[in-house]
């Protein structure tokens, strides 16, 4: 397992009370005991390690030492340090273990400003109708047993309006409402993608849909992704040479990049992936938050039937509402629905019922995005050229993060840094299929302005220390 992925999987490890190699040592245990790590694992080099978590090599020395002297993993001479098969992992021992780890090295971040998270707050509109849901509608629905997995008739219906009205034809029948982007995301690719399938991602991408495949079993080949969306000359000759089950793209508003694909780029993948036969999935769950150029872009699925679309209520109204779709050819909607009724019997109603009376109303929910995220952007980019002269952000067309390279390979190591300070970020190896992209950071600015400039201040004399050391 690579430094980086451990890092990741190690999540807030270093918060609490204790020296800093008893809590990396707890936080190991448990990823052990709860299968995240499994026994047999390689962990990454002590050097490594510290690296990556900008710490001394000597607290992950301890850190393996007290796993040792539990049980937790093994060494082997000159071939590193290994999870061990079988054993039995103890759990803490007590306070008075506790508190004789306790010492100057503790520390306590008072209020930690989180800049990781993109979601954005839930349009006021959300609440106004949650005030004003059908009576009459909500008594038939209670009256009936509840079990839609297509969907409710009246969003699915909703939906393809959406599409229609973006000048792509669709009728209900081509569409599959689930529990939230993820649900769906995971539904369309356990169509395609099997044990050992290979599935073609932008790297970056996002974390959710590389997760997602890796869970599957797939393997995935990266294709550079950058500000004008993925670099289609090297899809084609990947695609030529791979023969890949699957195709994952995002076509309208990129995460983590924020790029979005114009209309020549987005008919030269839709014609490359025709070409070969394999179909695309394309995550178009960002795509009401365009900020520049058109913000209602013809969806790359006018490219074919072999182009299979994830969309969400999530980026347009509320996260909370947990309602995503899938539009695919009608056939395939059938087999979905299928699936999706063996695994949950379907998606909320009353979640179903309120997207469905929030949908018709997307233009004014995009200008209302628009409004809160170009003025977002504006102050963050200021901020950042200001604070961080050094950094180079990359202007996004559109979402809530910024995607900023930094000038030298250490984003996982100077986000363990900046947490230690007090600001959360997300570093490059979360958006990469290899855990590559080290020269990265992305930033979450759709939070309140006050709090999101004071995180950057605190980011920017975090650097400065990092930097100069």
């Amino acid at each position: 397992m690579g430094a980086n992925r451990l890092v990741r999987f190690l999540g807030d490890w270093s918060q609490g009370p204790g020296t800093l190699h008893f809590r990396l040592a707890e936080q190991i245990k448990h990823l052990v005991s709860t299968g995240v790590v499994a026994s047999g694992t390689r962990l990454p080099s002590e050097r490594s390690l510290a690296t990556a978590l900008d710490i001394s090599r000597n607290t992950v020395a301890r850190a393996f030492d007290t796993l040792r002297g539990d049980g937790v993993v093994s060494s082997r001479q000159g071939d590193g340090t290994y999870v061990s098969v079988g054993n039995r992992i103890l759990s803490p021992r007590g306070d008075d273990r506790l508190k004789s780890f306790v010492s100057d090295e503790a520390r306590s971040v008072a209020e930690t400003i989180d800049l990781r998270s993109a979601a954005l707050a839930g349009l006021p509109m959300a609440a106004s109708e949650i005030n004003q849901l059908d009576g009459a509608r909500m008594r038939q629905l209670i009256a009936s047993h509840g079990y839609l997995p297509s969907g409710l008739p009246e969003l699915r219906l909703a939906v393809a309006n959406y599409y229609n009205d973006l000048g792509l034809p669709t009728e209900p029948e081509h569409i599959l409402i689930t529990s939230g982007a993820q649900q769906a995301l995971r539904l369309a690719a356990s169509v395609f993608v099997a044990q050992g399938s290979t599935v073609v991602i932008e790297e970056p991408s996002f974390r959710g849909a590389i997760e997602s495949m890796k869970a599957i079993g797939a393997r995935l080949v990266g294709v550079p992704s950058g500000i004008d969306g993925i670099d289609v000359d090297m899809l084609g000759r990947i695609v030529a040479r791979e023969n890949p089950a699957l195709i994952i793209v995002q076509s309208t508003v990129h995460n983590p990049t924020g790029s979005v694909m114009d209309t020549f780029r987005r008919n030269r993948v839709a014609s490359i992936a025709s070409r070969y036969s394999v179909p695309i999935m394309d995550d178009a769950t960002l795509a009401d938050t365009i900020i520049d150029g058109e913000r209602r872009p013809l969806p790359l699925a006018a490219g074919g039937d072999h182009i299979v679309t994830v969309g969400s209520m999530s980026k347009s109204f509320w996260g909370g509402l947990r309602v995503g779709w899938v539009r695919a050819h009608p056939e395939m909607i059938e087999r979905l629905a299928s699936v999706k009724g063996g695994e949950d019997l379907g998606t909320s109603l009353l979640a179903q019922l309120l997207a469905s009376q929030l949908l018709p109303q997307i233009e004014r929910a995009r200008d209302e995005r628009h409004a809160t995220l170009s003025e977002s952007r504006r102050l963050v980019m200021e901020a950042l050229a200001d604070l961080t002269p050094d950094w180079r952000p990359q202007m996004p067309t559109g979402g809530a993060s910024l995607w900023v390279a930094l000038p030298t390979t250490c984003a996982t190591a100077f986000a363990q840094r900046a947490e230690r300070a007090g600001v959360l970020i997300l570093p490059g190896p979360t958006f990469s299929n290899n855990d590559g992209l080290d020269d990265h950071i992305r930033i979450a600015y759709a939070g309140p302005a006050s709090e999101t400039h004071r995180g950057l201040e605190l980011l920017a004399a975090t650097w400065n220390t990092f930097r100069d050391q």
